[in-house]
């Protein structure tokens, strides 16, 4: 399994690396869609740009903190489109995401897709550089239901 997950989070880096777009951020998040913890890539669709749609994508683990009878040994890819409003340094960022959930040891119903749209705010520098974000980020169809406030931490590099 480990394995896989390598290879997902260093294709993204590759594929990515292959075709010129815009504003890239490689960043780790606490919380967020990815619900405990990931290492996400973000970027623009557009040549160039700061601003506008993009995508995220990413791998994570809950590391057993969200572990019961019913869900055991999560791997999360959470994975999403989203819209950066802001040249400047200081942004919004509105998106919609849809995390896919891995589960070793499942004894219930529970759905592999969290859905989860975000709003937030996202410093990033002009040129290249140390970049974080905050977010809102409510969870639908997890486990235990849905999580209206539920938040998202990400510090990570923009170039």
């Amino acid at each position: 399994m480990m394995k896989v997950i390598i290879l997902f989070v260093l294709g993204l880096f590759v594929s990515s690396a292959s075709i010129a777009q815009g504003q890239k951020y490689a960043f780790v998040e606490a919380g967020g869609s990815s619900i405990f913890a990931a290492v996400n890539f973000d970027m623009r669709f557009k040549k160039d740009a700061r601003e506008g749609l993009g995508f995220r994508a990413g791998v994570g683990n809950t590391f057993g903190v969200f572990d019961s009878e019913l869900v055991k040994d999560v791997v999360v890819f959470p994975v999403g489109l989203n819209y950066v409003y802001g040249s400047k340094r200081s942004s919004v960022v509105v998106g919609f995401n849809t995390s896919i959930v891995l589960v070793k040891h499942r004894n219930g119903s529970e759905s592999p897709v969290i859905i989860s749209p975000e709003i937030g705010y996202r410093y990033r520098p002009y040129e290249k550089g140390i970049a974080f974000h905050a977010s809102y980020v409510p969870l639908f169809n997890t486990a235990d239901g849905t999580m209206p406030v539920w938040l998202g931490v990400g510090v990570g590099y923009s170039w």
